[in-house]
């Protein structure tokens, strides 16, 4: 995902002056959220628009046969809008105006193999030609980076890795 926020031009340079960026990286995250949430909500509205005009005919086995496949597309659609909603939860709660000297939720890092951002289950983003890997706290790279400081060294899948900056 690539977002049209425009920076400073010593952000590649500094992407430590973090208290800026960070939050920009948090609200990225919440606008795509949102983004996805609206999709979702969108089209349960129109599945439940069709179950109710599916409702309305009659027509044996078949329409029982329709009418459980709209169901089950229904509930599919309600876990996923359920599991947006608690990740939003989640993003809520961390404070991209907070310092971090320690990597834990809400860190960003900037490693020997590239940026991090500890929040969510979200993937790769790219900022002002930063790529940045976004992760779930429980994921094992978090679980590698967690508790560690700035110059401290690790490996991680047979790699060695350095955590050059903490914010």
């Amino acid at each position: 995902m690539k977002t049209n926020l425009k920076f400073k031009n010593d952000f590649n340079d500094n992407i430590f002056k973090m208290n800026i960026n960070k939050k920009i990286i948090h609200h990225t995250i919440n606008q795509e959220l949102s983004s996805r949430i609206k999709k979702v909500e969108h089209a349960l509205n129109t599945q439940r628009e069709s179950l109710n005009t599916a409702s309305e005919s009659t027509a044996g086995d078949k329409h029982n046969t329709s009418r459980a496949m709209m169901h089950l597309e229904e509930d599919k659609l309600n876990r996923q809008l359920a599991q947006l909603y608690q990740l939003k939860s989640l993003v809520d709660r961390i404070n991209p105006s907070k310092k971090n000297n320690e990597i834990k939720l809400g860190s960003l890092i900037e490693t020997n193999h590239g940026y991090i951002y500890i929040a969510i289950p979200f993937g790769k983003i790219k900022i002002a030609e930063i790529e940045l890997m976004i992760v779930s706290y429980a994921s094992p790279i978090s679980n590698a980076l967690r508790g560690k400081k700035e110059k401290d060294q690790f490996k991680f899948k047979n790699q060695k890795w350095i955590v050059n900056k903490v914010c």
